[in-house]
């Protein structure tokens, strides 16, 4: 009989790290599995960290079978905007699946966001370029549309040829590792917010999202306390004095080879100069300065963003993979 056992990040008992761990591998192990070893999990003690933001609620659970992880499931419910909404994920081990551990996951997920009083459920699935998502069908069955797709897109960086910008007149290009200065939080925070609506949404249900200079601080160093490393490069309008565009990549410490495109954006009323490509290729040539380990960045972007596709395509990224956005709407 599968048992479902609670597990948390914040755990410090030597048994309640061990099943966290064991609950991280699960997430692990079935990644390799779908996408194979350039597959995106992240480790347990990148997923410990995430543990320690303020602004998610984190709730989890483990799949045990005679003593033996078997799958892993989890709610990730926003705090201070998007109330109505949650993150799920549902996870089973190939050995085990049809046999009703994935649907057991699932409705306990569903319970769990309406017990936080959630309407609106978001999950994600992934596959390569040109392959069929083997998930299609069970999210279906559950009651979930697709919502929006994403396509992922790697560059070498070794063989990569950047081209020779000059950044556009009126502007400043600015570069800060792990750590930007305390006065230029409270632009950041706009363009965090203006990040989550300027960017294509698809059909996702989602509205603006509450950035102040605390939330940007706090989560700046709870990504350092997860042992990554933050590269980040931004414009500064020299008539205005304000931070108008940046772009960010984190790196894994503990796997530096690989890299991660995080946001890039433009505020609306400064584009048509170029920027977009100018901070991204600034802050790659920073990025090989900083942590000259990496090989590999990888990006993901919306299919309809097709200006952050065609830069993409002129630094030389190459698609990887396909990642998926469902939405369902729970019934009141």
């Amino acid at each position: 009989m599968v048992s479902l056992v609670p597990v948390s990040g914040l755990d410090t008992d030597p048994e309640g790290i061990a099943r966290f761990d064991a609950w991280a591998a699960v997430l692990a192990d079935v990644a390799r599995h779908d996408q194979g070893e350039d597959h995106d999990a992240w480790s347990a003690a990148e997923l410990r960290g995430l543990e320690a933001s303020a602004s998610k609620r984190r709730v989890q659970v483990l799949a045990v079978e005679d003593r033996e992880p078997v799958g892993a499931a989890g709610v990730i419910a926003p705090l201070l905007d998007n109330e109505h909404s949650a993150q799920v994920f549902v996870a089973v081990l190939p050995a085990h699946r049809r046999r009703g551990v994935g649907g057991r996951l699932a409705r306990w997920a569903e319970d769990e966001a309406r017990a936080l009083r959630r309407s609106i459920l978001h999950a994600e699935t992934q596959s390569g370029p040109g392959s069929d998502d083997p998930y299609v069908p069970w999210l279906v069955r559950r009651g979930f549309a697709p919502a929006q797709t994403v396509l992922r897109a790697d560059l070498d960086v070794r063989g990569a040829v950047l081209p020779v910008l000059s950044t556009a007149a009126g502007y400043r290009l600015e570069t800060h590792v792990d750590r930007m200065p305390d006065a230029d939080l409270a632009d950041r925070a706009l363009l965090a917010r203006r990040m989550s609506t300027d960017a294509p949404l698809g059909d996702l249900d989602l509205s603006e999202e509450a950035w102040d200079e605390q939330r940007i601080r706090g989560e700046d160093e709870r990504t350092r306390a997860m042992g990554r490393r933050i590269v980040s490069t931004f414009a500064r309008d020299l008539g205005t004095g304000r931070l108008v565009g940046y772009t960010t990549v984190q790196v894994p410490e503990h796997a530096p080879r690989l890299a991660f495109q995080h946001d890039t954006l433009v505020l609306r009323e400064h584009r048509g100069h170029g920027l977009g490509l100018a901070l991204k290729v600034a802050n790659l040539r920073a990025l090989g300065d900083a942590v000259p380990e990496v090989r590999t960045v990888r990006t993901w972007n919306a299919a309809e963003n097709a200006h952050m596709l065609a830069v993409n395509a002129a630094m030389g990224f190459r698609p990887s993979g396909v990642l998926r956005q469902w939405q369902r709407h729970l019934d009141p």
